[in-house]
């Protein structure tokens, strides 16, 4: 896979695209790169006071902004280019025949789809299998998690896109899983996540549908903040006795503020705002935070 680039530059074109996303992690994350361009998330997020979800998320962000910037020119990119080579038809042949672990997924990949792969298809595993230098026996771990997932989001009769496949590949390949180990260990960090999402989900009241993008994005970073599920609890009812009504945005500046002092369970909730456990609550609710305040009525949800 190809090394990070480590000279990035910001011009008035990147600046001027960067405020026009409004998007302020992303505008963080990319001073923080810039500064320090080898940092993995981990740090990035500790120092930016940030998860890793958030900071994956920018990252991903960025790149785009900064793939269209390079194409133009006018600044270097962090990391190189996201783009499936197009590979000819003769050369997809060639490479099968010649080897064996190509074939051999070629031959996987068929038995998933039930059908023999289209020239698309076979681009999208060539990619992977030499673009992105993935060893076969991982590519192999990546066609099954993704036939699983398609089945698991869309129905028993879904096979796995192109699409769905290769941005998998590549999400795989910017997270260096290149050993069957990783990509086992990655695999069961996301059933874990999976299985997690949808007690909180539950707990939340939504049952008997997928959850949105949005709606993931708040429950994998709260979960990724430590929060128990009773102080999950604790903020739904906050919201809900303020609002009246589920306010993600809301109830995500509750649990933004806990998670800032270290608060992550009711004790230490309970503990740190002078509050005896058990004790009622005022029927108006905690009172509103003009931050809050501000969220909330930005809200159109």
């Amino acid at each position: 896979m190809a090394e990070k680039k480590t000279d990035m530059l910001i011009g008035a074109a990147l600046a001027d695209k960067l405020i026009a996303a409004h998007d302020g992690d992303m505008a963080l994350y990319c001073l923080y790169a810039a500064r320090h361009p080898d940092e993995d998330d981990e740090t990035a997020a500790a120092v930016l006071c940030r998860t890793r979800a958030e900071i994956a998320a920018a990252r991903e962000k960025l790149g785009r902004i900064l793939r269209g910037e390079a194409q133009s020119g006018e600044v270097k990119a962090l990391y190189p280019e996201d783009g499936q080579i197009q590979y000819e038809k003769e050369e997809l042949t060639r490479t099968a025949e010649r080897e064996k672990d190509f074939a051999a997924l070629c031959d996987e990949l068929a038995h998933i789809l039930g059908a023999i792969p289209s020239q698309a298809y076979l681009n999208a595993l060539m990619d992977a299998y030499d673009h992105l230098g993935m060893p076969a026996e991982v590519i192999m771990q990546l066609l099954h998690y993704c036939d699983e997932e398609a089945r698991r989001r869309w129905g028993s009769s879904r096979r796995p896109s192109v699409r769905f496949i290769s941005e998998e590949a590549y999400a795989w390949a910017r997270q260096e899983i290149m050993t069957l180990e990783l990509a086992e260990k990655y695999i069961a960090r996301r059933e874990k996540l999976r299985e997690d999402k949808n007690r909180v989900a539950a707990m939340l009241g939504i049952r008997g549908r997928e959850l949105s993008p949005t709606e993931t994005k708040y429950i994998e970073t709260w979960l990724e903040m430590g929060f128990t599920d009773d102080a999950l609890a604790a903020a739904l009812d906050r919201t809900l006795t303020n609002i009246g009504a589920l306010k993600w945005p809301y109830m995500n500046g509750i649990l933004r503020k806990w998670h800032a002092a270290g608060l992550h369970d009711t004790d230490a909730i309970e503990e740190a705002e002078g509050r005896p456990r058990n004790a009622p609550r005022s029927g108006h609710g905690d009172p509103l935070d003009p931050v809050d305040i501000v969220k909330f009525m930005g809200d159109k949800a």
